[in-house]
């Protein structure tokens, strides 16, 4: 099973905040894009996909957040940036929680996880 791990960001994380996230995660990472850069793998150095990340969707309606996922101190409006990690890999749901807490702590929020 996918561990899931939303972050809810006051703030829109730009390329530097992601790629700062994205950083804090280690650097034996490597970074692959995929669909013409809507998604981003954070992958092992055997270039196996450990963590998926969406790239940021804004969320402007109000409770939206709540609704959704139960998050009830959401900020509003808040950049919504998803991670997934895969089952197959130990190390995965380290490297997502990893990239997650980075940048909620760059952006600004809160997250939220499937477990």
């Amino acid at each position: 099973m996918t561990l899931d791990l939303v972050a809810l960001c006051e703030r829109q994380p730009d390329a530097g905040i992601t790629l700062a996230a994205m950083r804090a995660c280690g650097p034996e990472l490597r970074v692959h894009t995929i669909e013409r850069g809507g998604l981003v793998q954070l992958c092992g150095q055997d270039e196996r996909p450990l963590v998926t990340i969406e790239g940021p969707r804004l969320v402007q309606v109000a409770g939206e957040a709540q609704r959704l996922l139960g998050v009830a101190d959401a900020p509003h409006p808040a950049w919504w940036v998803e991670a997934r990690a895969v089952s197959t890999d130990p190390e995965a749901p380290r490297v997502a929680r990893r990239f997650t807490a980075a940048l909620i702590s760059l952006a600004g929020g809160v997250s939220w996880s499937s477990r």
